[in-house]
């Protein structure tokens, strides 16, 4: 397996990438962290598709990592600038955490999964405060830019195709994520439970990796 470490050119910017390319690839996923994450948070997932026969790149968001862009609300450019990129390899996935399932799930790619997808617009006092304590100090930002406000200011995101979409939640997830999930599930949409998994853990579970690559079966026919 290659491994290559790159900056992929966006429009006035850089998006820091770890690519691992198998030797037969029979297509692509982009992996995208959640907030106050990075690329090498997300690299066991992303070895792990890997190993499965993807050309798997992982990146940082700005305000994270290696990104030297402060974070805002043009977050998703990054996402898309590396799904450009990574057309010329194959259909592309788009694979994101919370936050990063959130953009994975708004971008332009062939399919999307999001694990725990930070998709509503209203979080308690009580998540906010947790986020703040927890993960603020982790990303580079304007004094001015919250989190929270950016997710409230986007518009309720509702635009799942049924055939090229997944989505995973723990039953310990976070009360508002839980409840967005089970109200597009009711919908017939392609959403999956796994049981006991937290929100910071969900991404790193077997279970988890099971039910993507389940579907990653599913939409690359061998």
């Amino acid at each position: 397996m290659e491994i290559i470490r790159k900056f992929i050119d966006g429009d006035g910017f850089q998006v820091p990438c770890v690519t691992l390319k198998p030797l037969n690839p029979r297509g692509v996923a982009v992996v995208v962290h959640g907030y106050g994450g990075t690329k090498e948070a997300t690299l066991g997932l992303a070895w792990r598709l890997a190993e499965k026969g993807f050309t798997t790149g992982s990146i940082d968001l700005r305000g994270h990592g290696q990104h030297s862009s402060d974070f805002g609300s043009d977050c998703l450019s990054d996402v898309e600038s590396t799904i450009s990129y990574f057309k010329d390899y194959g259909d592309v996935t788009a694979i994101g955490h919370s936050l990063g399932g959130r953009l994975a799930l708004e971008s332009s790619a062939d399919y999307v999964i999001g694990i725990s997808p930070a998709l509503g617009r209203n979080f308690s006092n009580n998540t906010q405060n947790n986020v703040k304590v927890s993960r603020d100090y982790l990303v580079h930002k304007s004094e001015n830019t919250n989190l929270f406000d950016i997710l409230n200011y986007k518009t309720h995101y509702s635009g799942f195709d049924s055939d090229k979409s997944l989505l995973i939640y723990g039953t310990r997830d976070l009360p508002e994520i839980i409840s967005e999930c089970e109200g597009l599930k009711s919908k017939n949409l392609d959403v999956v439970q796994i049981d006991e998994a937290l929100h910071s853990d969900i991404f790193l579970l077997e279970p988890t990796f099971k039910v993507i690559t389940e579907k990653l079966k599913e939409w690359y026919i061998e």
